[in-house]
């Protein structure tokens, strides 16, 4: 049996712009979590 890898590539962005773009919105959702375990209050 043999195993085909499938590569989509993208032509809007490279692979560094999609991880950096992650990257932010993973440290968005990280500083979100951490805020709202400090201040339980606001929300």
């Amino acid at each position: 049996m043999e195993t085909k890898l499938l590569m989509v590539a993208t032509t809007e962005m490279s692979t560094p712009t999609g991880y950096i773009i992650g990257a932010i919105i993973a440290l968005a959702i990280l500083g979100y979590l951490i805020y709202s375990l400090i201040k339980p209050e606001k929300f």
